[in-house]
């Protein structure tokens, strides 16, 4: 559930929109990934031969990873740029492609949901596996929020000045 309050209301100016975008999640985001795929490692190596354990869910979170990391730059390459000297035009290209961008990655993030059931911790899991779990929770929850911002505010703003 999106939490309203943590959102830039609709009639804040584009560029304070994107800027919001930009620090709140882009900024944010790039700087979690290293820890998680730290410890995504540690918990797969740590408990490799437990049935409880997130196999698999290190390839998957680089994969996500790489791909969001693509995806934020073709924003801020095609799209923020464009909007910054209100050259709306410049951003209608690439807006069908983010938007099955997002789709793909919640569809990753549903896979990611199934490796760690449900982000379930087990009763003996570590303090690892525990940041892991929490740091993944606030991932899936800051990429809703992100896609929610873009694909109802920031890119029909988009749409309309073209």
């Amino acid at each position: 559930m999106i939490k309203k309050v943590d959102l830039p209301t609709i009639n804040e100016p584009t560029p304070d929109l994107i800027e919001h975008i930009l620090v709140r999640y882009h900024k944010t985001l790039r700087s979690e990934f290293p820890e998680l795929l730290t410890l995504a490692h540690r918990v797969e190596t740590a408990y490799a031969h437990d049935p409880n354990a997130p196999h698999g869910l290190t390839q998957a979170l680089d994969g996500f990873i790489a791909d969001l990391e693509d995806h934020m730059c073709k924003e801020e390459a095609a799209v923020f740029a464009g909007l910054g000297d209100k050259n709306f035009g410049r951003a209608a290209m690439p807006i069908s492609e983010l938007l099955q961008d997002h789709t793909r990655q919640e569809a990753t993030l549903n896979k990611i949901a199934a490796i760690t059931h449900g982000l379930r911790l087990p009763s003996y899991a570590c303090t690892s596996w525990t940041r892991l779990y929490a740091g993944i929770g606030k991932l899936i929850e800051d990429l809703d929020e992100h896609i929610f911002l873009e694909n109802n505010v920031l890119f029909p703003r988009v749409q309309v000045n073209i």
